[in-house]
């Protein structure tokens, strides 16, 4: 459901929205602005170059007339009573400030959307085991979904975490305003999750999407958990050191390429077997085998360029 209907149908009176156009060459600028919609004013923010997803949405930020903030990103389409919840927990609930979206992805047809939710599942299956309404806080942040595609939270709040994160981020273009930008904020408030604030997503459809998509997650991935204390610190060494080994070993003894092969060939395997035991549905389960190797090359690779980037 468009977010026009979701503020209609939740009873909001004042209401705004702004579309961040971060540097597109089409006509994307020209489309946003000849939209019209009953009653809610659209201001269009165009930039002139691409310079990443955080400045974008902090621009749209710095834009926005008022109190309270909701980013939906272009692939994503809100649900209908999703902002009629929202208002309700608001009046019941006022210390409930900062929500982010259980978003549900469109899988019908679409090999990649469903690798990509099996991958969601397993990491964050202790929610996606049995969605309910729950928060989290900053103890257990790794262990929950969370991202900035659909994130409502209050102005006041976005612009002070903002403020941390410039001082915290090494390079904004390729920086995790998911999973940074949420951390700061649950350093302060719990961030609640309910399968009534939701949305669905639609995910990119061909490999040639897919791959570049894919190399840069792996970057921003290292902005956001190679950090001591995060839940993904220590295994992000192990594999630039596993990695770095193997690398020299192939090297020094080509000999070992054949059994390498086949051990490698026995955890693609595994794989499988672990999803279908973790409950992953078995065409998310073997849509995640089909296209794991490829994503291991890209995301392995965005991984690397993005600790390259940050020591240099």
């Amino acid at each position: 459901m468009h977010v026009e209907k979701a503020v209609k149908q939740a009873g909001i009176k004042h209401a705004e929205i702004v579309i961040v156009n971060d540097g597109s060459s089409d006509d994307t600028s020209k489309v946003a602005r000849a939209l019209s919609l009953d009653g809610i004013p659209i201001n269009v923010v165009d930039l002139k170059k691409n310079r990443g997803r955080f400045l974008a949405r902090k621009q749209g930020v710095e834009a926005a007339h008022y109190d309270h903030i909701l980013f939906v990103d272009t692939r994503v389409l809100l649900h209908e009573r999703s902002l009629e919840f929202l208002h309700h927990q608001f009046q019941e609930f006022p210390d409930r400030k900062i929500w982010n979206g259980h978003v549900v992805v469109a899988k019908e047809g679409n090999v990649i959307a469903r690798f990509w939710d099996a991958v969601v599942y397993i990491g964050w299956r202790r929610y996606f085991a049995h969605p309910h309404l729950t928060s989290f806080g900053l103890e257990e942040f790794d262990f929950y979904p969370k991202g900035t595609g659909c994130f409502f939270a209050p102005r006041a709040v976005l612009m002070e975490a903002t403020e941390q994160f410039l001082k915290e981020s090494h390079d904004l273009r390729f920086s995790s305003d998911d999973t940074l930008l949420i951390r700061i904020m649950a350093q302060r408030e719990r961030i609640w999750l309910s399968p009534d604030f939701s949305c669905t997503y639609y995910s990119r459809t061909s490999l040639r999407q897919f791959v570049p998509h894919t190399y840069h997650r792996g970057i921003f991935f290292v902005d956001g958990f190679l950090r001591r204390g995060t839940r993904f610190f220590y295994p992000l060494i192990g594999f630039l050191v596993i990695s770095v080994g193997i690398t020299v070993l192939l090297i020094v003894h080509w000999q070992f390429v054949l059994p390498l092969l086949g051990v490698t060939l026995l955890v693609w395997a595994l794989e499988l077997v672990a999803a279908l035991l973790f409950g992953v549905p078995p065409k998310d389960a073997f849509s995640l085998f089909a296209i794991s190797p490829l994503f291991a090359v890209c995301y392995g690779a965005g991984i690397w360029r993005g600790t390259i980037k940050r020591l240099l």
